[in-house]
């Protein structure tokens, strides 16, 4: 099963801002614009440009003027974040959130870099910091979630993505992280719902189809998963995994050119276990050889 886990990087948030990658954090009140401030509004305005190197050191700048200041580390973190440097977020976000314990969106960034990093255990006590500070966060609570499910504890993941759904009910990533908990527990009825209702909410999550896919598979409805398999390849996904479980549905469904094709294309991206299909060339294609 695909947890959605490149939807995490969007729940970042810089915490000075008003309104960078969906925060909601409120305006700076005019008596906190001094020079350290407007270097984070310039951080802010060139990672927006793209300019991801100039907001680092920008981020840098106004740490080295003022070290104490929890917004500049959580600001350099987060466009390190951005950028797929986990490791040097990860010690930003910690800084930020020593300097400012009290502070949700410190804890909440710390806890989804710990996750990132495969960090789970530290990552859950992250988002528990989080969630005394805002109980009724759905975003910390889908958060946390994932940390559970990752840990092996199933029933608390289900417990949390519930209580999520019951604040947040328009966010298609938690009925997909909670699919995940439900197909683990061989409840694959509630986590075929759970897709369908994320698939309808947010079309563009390759996730989704792909991991509808793979419950369609478990209950052999075959035709369903291919279906789903080629949405999210037509999406954008280039997991091998995908491909290698798209040959299998095409094989069962008869389709062998197209099976030998996935495999093929399973195998280039570095799943190993598909090359041995791979170098069988399908009757189809022997007769015209």
């Amino acid at each position: 099963m695909i947890v959605v886990r490149r939807m995490l990087l969007v729940g970042l948030c810089l915490g000075f801002s008003v309104g960078v990658l969906g925060c909601t954090t409120k305006a700076l009140s005019s008596h906190l614009q001094d020079s350290k401030t407007e270097l984070l509004l310039q951080c802010e305005a060139e990672f927006l440009q793209g300019k991801t190197d100039r907001a680092i050191e920008i981020a840098s700048e106004a740490i080295r003027l003022n070290p104490d200041r929890a917004e500049a580390w959580n600001a350099r973190g987060f466009v390190y974040a951005s950028g797929g440097l986990m490791g040097q977020a990860l010690e930003d976000f910690m800084k930020a959130a020593q300097l400012k314990p009290a502070h949700a969106t410190y804890q909440s960034n710390l806890g989804i870099a710990y996750l990132e990093s495969g960090k789970f255990a530290s990552a859950l006590e992250a988002f528990d910091q989080a969630l005394k500070l805002e109980p009724q966060s759905a975003r910390v609570l889908n958060y946390r979630g994932l940390a559970y499910r990752h840990l092996g504890r199933l029933d608390d993941a289900l417990q949390d993505f519930n209580a999520a759904v019951s604040l947040n009910r328009q966010d298609a990533t938690i009925y997909a992280n909670r699919a995940v908990v439900y197909a683990l527990k061989q409840k694959y009825v509630e986590a075929k719902g759970d897709l369908d209702r994320a698939a309808h909410m947010n079309g563009a999550l390759s996730q989704v189809f792909q991991s509808r896919g793979l419950v369609e598979m478990l209950v052999g409805v075959f035709d369903r998963a291919e279906e789903d398999f080629s949405q999210a390849i037509a999406l954008g996904a280039g997991d091998p995994l995908l491909y290698y479980n798209r040959a299998i549905a095409r094989s069962i469904l008869g389709d062998s050119a197209g099976s030998h094709q996935d495999y093929e294309s399973s195998c280039r991206g570095g799943y190993f276990p598909a090359c041995g299909f791979a170098r069988t060339v399908p009757p189809a294609m022997n007769r015209n050889l």
